[in-house]
């Protein structure tokens, strides 16, 4: 939706656009997640597709409903953009996809700021199992949330492996002559 303004409103507060998006939820009974920048009329259609990028990717990452803004999803973003270095960092990924609770640990563990008792609690396991299942992780990928560097390379191919899919993953190995 193009809201044509004088001014920009207010992101938050009393009129704001969170508001405004908080009553659309309201009103229409269940979630909304919308996406919004201002732009000058020559820049509305760019605006337009980026604001939609942003809401498909706000999904795709799992985040809760609500307003956003490029600001808010600025690594994301820029990581699922398409280019080589997605599909290798889709790749780092790949030794976890026959091994689908170990994603969905790594996700939950790092959801949970590395806390493996609000992990193990959300996955309804032990917190030991968590432990367990990380040093797997680092086992079958070389990775490990435990270090810094390996813990930027998880998140961002957890992000590039939402971005372009398991079936994406896959895709990109053949073309590369992987298997």
């Amino acid at each position: 939706m193009l809201l044509p303004v004088a001014a920009p409103p207010p992101w938050s507060g009393p009129g704001g656009l969170c508001e405004l998006i908080a009553e659309a939820t309201r009103a229409a009974g269940a979630p909304v997640t919308a996406a919004a920048e201002t732009a000058e009329p020559a820049g509305g259609p760019a605006a337009v597709a980026r604001n939609a990028e942003i809401v498909e990717l706000v999904a795709r990452t799992g985040r809760p409903p609500g307003l956003y803004r490029l600001a808010d999803v600025l690594l994301e973003y820029q990581l699922s953009r398409p280019g080589e270095a997605l599909h290798g960092l889709a790749r780092l990924l790949r030794p976890l996809e026959a091994k689908p609770e170990l994603l969905h640990t790594l996700e939950t563990y790092l959801e949970h700021g590395l806390d493996r008792r609000a992990a193990a609690a959300a996955l309804h396991v032990h917190p030991n199992t968590v432990d367990y299942r990380i040093r797997r992780i680092d086992r079958l990928t070389g990775l490990s949330p435990a270090r810094p560097a390996d813990l930027q390379h998880l998140s961002a191919a957890l992000v590039a492996r939402r971005s372009v899919g398991e079936a994406g993953t896959a895709r990109a190995d053949r073309s590369f002559g992987r298997t």
